[in-house]
């Protein structure tokens, strides 16, 4: 009977793959997370080296770490892209836990796949998008689409070799990034689908190593939803908005939450979303959702699907409603039924800021010293810093950029309407950018 009593007592131990300590601590700050027992199961250096990685070998070494606790988990999640996403699903089904299937994950995060999804549920919202081999020397007599489009790999990240084409000579130059960076991420995701049941995907053989090239969809706004399937249910709790900069305004360089939005703008893009996540076979998991709006016309884009909670959005939910959104998640990985963010934090608005530099290469001479982030945390209590390079640094050392430019630093702020909120992050940017 003590036994008994002690199981139903235990704090729930719940697995995050792929975190740090400034992830970490944040989740520990949830109230909540009294009741569970957090473990990170690899770190972020780990599924994102600098340079190439081998899937299996990962996945092996967070099963290794999860078989050494004291018990079987109650919930793993992550907060990145592939692998991690991959990883969660697997390490999820090895243990029976609340998660959207491999397969299905496979399927949303095939950028090829999962606009042959988006077709089937719809025909009159998806972009047209040629699967390509970037190795085809023929490509370059017969462009898969015309001029301009997007070229992109079936798998990445943060935009990675996303290139904006307008002519043979870009098309060119994007090809040969393609073919020296691809396999990067092309093979751990063949590695991936390996683990999978081939009959619950598609058969056209096109494999991490390919690529897309897509008709331009940019409207003048974008915007991110926050949500998770459960039961077939979908569930929105968050909308952010983005802002662009840099050449063709490709690179993210702030995050607004929560967005100014219409609600019916957020009920559109909830069906929108709905349709293909029930096509693609979605369910019992988390997401983000980002769509291109023109407020003029109406016109609504599905950008891309991630199978994950936005970790770049994690410290505005914590300003905002008093904790992460990884609260929704745990819980729902639970098997509770999660909460809605309850606007109880220290700032009614909140916005993450994107320090770039759009140069071509260059090394860091200089970051902010923690005295001078105390100094501006005193002004703005909300204040919060991730230096993403270090002094001596080269830019062309970082991994997982985007075309058009480098992220040396995140600055995370709250205040008290958006006008507020916009001088802030000048404050902050002309102090340490200038």
């Amino acid at each position: 009977m003590a036994s008994a009593t002690r199981n139903q007592t235990a704090k729930k131990l719940v697995c995050i793959v792929g975190s740090d300590a400034f992830h970490q601590e944040m989740i520990g700050r949830i109230p909540e997370a009294k009741d569970w027992q957090l473990e990170q199961v690899l770190h972020r250096t780990d599924v994102q080296p600098n340079g190439t990685f081998d899937f299996d070998t990962l996945l092996n070494e967070a099963r290794a770490i999860i078989s050494g606790f004291d018990r079987p988990p109650d919930a793993i999640i992550g907060h990145l892209d592939f692998p991690v996403s991959a990883l969660v699903s697997l390490l999820c089904r090895d243990h029976g836990l609340i998660a959207a299937s491999p397969e299905a994950v496979a399927r949303c995060e095939h950028k090829y796949w999962m606009r042959q999804y988006q077709q089937d549920a719809l025909p009159d919202h998806t972009p047209r998008v040629v699967a390509i081999n970037p190795f085809d020397p023929d490509i370059m007599r017969k462009p898969p689409l015309p001029f301009p489009f997007w070229l992109k790999p079936v798998k990445g990240h943060s935009s990675m070799l996303g290139y904006r084409v307008r002519e043979t000579s870009e098309l060119t130059q994007a090809l040969s990034a393609c073919r020296r960076a691809i396999h990067r991420y092309g093979e751990p995701f063949n590695a991936f689908l390996k683990h999978l049941d081939p009959a619950e995907l598609p058969t056209d053989k096109i494999d991490g190593n390919y690529a897309v090239a897509e008709e331009l969809i940019s409207e003048d706004q974008l915007f991110t939803l926050e949500g998770y399937r459960h039961k077939g249910e979908t569930t929105i709790y968050g909308a952010i908005e983005s802002r662009r900069s840099g050449r063709h305004m490709s690179s993210l360089s702030s995050y607004y939450y929560p967005a100014e939005l219409p609600g019916e703008v957020v009920e559109a893009a909830q069906q929108q979303v709905t349709k293909v996540l029930t096509q693609v076979g979605f369910d019992n998991g988390p997401f983000n959702v980002e769509f291109f709006h023109d407020p003029e016309t109406g016109a609504l884009n599905l950008l891309e699907i991630n199978t994950r909670l936005s970790k770049s959005h994690a410290p505005l939910f914590e300003i905002v409603d008093g904790c992460s959104h990884h609260k929704q998640i745990i819980e729902l990985a639970l098997g509770q039924t999660p909460d809605r963010p309850k606007r109880q934090g220290t700032s009614p608005m909140a916005a993450k800021f994107m320090v770039r530099s759009h140069e071509a290469n260059g090394v860091v001479h200089r970051i902010p010293c923690q005295e001078e982030i105390d100094k501006l945390r005193a002004l703005m209590p909300d204040l919060k810093v991730q230096l993403l390079v270090g002094e001596g640094q080269n830019l062309s050392e970082l991994v997982d950029q985007d075309s058009y430019s480098f992220e040396l630093m995140d600055v995370f702020l709250g205040a008290r309407a958006p006008i507020s909120l916009r001088m802030h992050i000048n404050a902050a940017g002309t102090r340490w950018c200038s």
